[in-house]
């Protein structure tokens, strides 16, 4: 007799390979019920694995809330407000003023700046021939980018990763480190916006929010300090982690590599192929605000969905042969990597920027590197797929 399914997407054994266990729940149990031992507020939560029940889910913003918060058995009353939290019409009215300010030319302006970063964090290694793909490059290249974003000090960039890992780097996303930091970064923000407030004309983020149209939408200060905590943590943590997972991966898959060097024209769906590969989001929360049915089981009103985007990449229904890394992928830009719906992520362009420049920088000075799989650390499946440490030789 086989022994009952059990998944945990906070058990560290589950952290290298969780596609074989999302093969199993969207076979076998697609609305799959997860009990949280030492529960804060949640005594237990769902999980959505196939695409087509997470393509809904995301796109239902009002069965599948985000107003009680995206990160599982965490309290949204205890973390600075902004839209990823909010439904509308106060998300999209937040949002439309991030858009306006995060232009495709801004965003193109960037990627001097970017492969300049790039290559000054590879250069110090070259003749160690060694360095950690995490720590040393991948966690760097969004936190500058973030700083550039921002007009924000890069000497202070020890300091922006740091509450970063702390506040979604762990399993605890109220605990005491991570309400440390979010207190941190509050005083920050706080002297930041008074200062900002004092000078019109500011082309950095920040001032643009901080003085956009008021007659279309007003913003306290509680906002404008929840869109810089917003723009800190969602600029560096994906990001970072999409960067070192992409190594990681090309260096699983030579063949593939090989062909970026001699293929260039290949990079912009290979980046959507990374994406989808990697997922570096693998699952964000919702919360139900009516009985929902399923595949015949109900998830009650109220209760924590998990809405796995890893599996939903990695659906045989959605993806011919999801499991081989195929940068000629027919439709490859339909994953779900960076959301759908009214929560699709605004900072898109950035993350395959940054991705695509990380990576070509890298490729150009040591095309043959080799991970030391050996010494690769994960630190976390959800909501992102963390690497602490990933030691390449060049």
């Amino acid at each position: 007799m086989s022994a009952p399914f059990e998944f945990d997407p906070f058990d560290a054994k589950n952290f290298e390979d969780p596609f074989s266990a999302f093969k199993v729940m969207r076979r076998d149990h697609p609305v799959y019920k997860r009990p949280i031992r030492d529960h804060k507020f949640w005594p237990h939560f769902w999980m959505l694995s196939r695409a087509a029940d997470i393509d809904m889910a995301l796109k239902d913003w009002k069965r599948f809330s985000s107003a009680k918060g995206t990160l599982i058995d965490s309290d949204v009353s205890l973390l600075p407000p902004n839209m990823f939290n909010m439904d509308p019409p106060r998300h999209d009215e937040l949002r439309m003023i991030l858009a306006r300010v995060l232009t495709p030319r801004r965003v193109a302006d960037l990627e001097g700046a970017i492969r300049e970063a790039a290559r000054g964090l590879l250069k110090p290694h070259l003749e160690k021939g060694r360095l950690d793909a995490a720590t040393d490059y991948a966690q760097m290249i969004p936190t500058l980018t973030m700083c550039s974003l921002m007009d924000l000090p890069v000497a202070d960039r020890q300091k922006f990763l740091q509450w970063n890992l702390d506040t979604l780097a762990g399993d605890d996303f109220t605990g005491p480190k991570a309400l440390q930091a979010y207190a941190e970064m509050g005083q920050y923000w706080e002297r930041l916006v008074a200062e900002r407030r004092q000078t019109k004309g500011g082309t950095d983020l920040v001032s643009q929010i901080l003085h956009h149209d008021k007659e279309s939408v007003e913003l306290s200060d509680e906002e404008i300090g929840g869109f810089c905590s917003l723009l800190h943590d969602a600029s560096q943590n994906t990001t970072m982690n999409m960067i070192a997972n992409s190594i990681v991966t090309l260096g699983r898959h030579p063949e593939q590599r090989a062909r970026l060097i001699k293929e260039p024209e290949l990079w912009g769906t290979a980046v959507d192929e990374l994406l989808r590969f990697v997922s570096p989001v693998q699952g964000l929360a919702r919360v139900t605000t009516e009985d929902v049915t399923l595949h015949g089981v109900t998830i009650p009103k109220g209760d924590q969905v998990l809405i796995l985007y890893g599996a939903a990449n990695h659906d045989e229904n959605a993806f011919e042969n999801p499991e081989e890394l195929n940068f000629d992928r027919p439709r490859v830009k339909s994953h779900w990597a960076l959301g759908q719906g009214i929560h699709t992520c605004l900072g898109a362009a950035v993350a395959r920027l940054e991705t695509k420049v990380a990576l070509q920088s890298l490729l150009e000075i040591a095309p043959d590197y080799q991970v030391v799989e050996s010494e690769l650390v994960r630190n976390q499946l959800v909501p992102t797929r963390g690497i602490a440490r990933a030691p390449i030789t060049l």
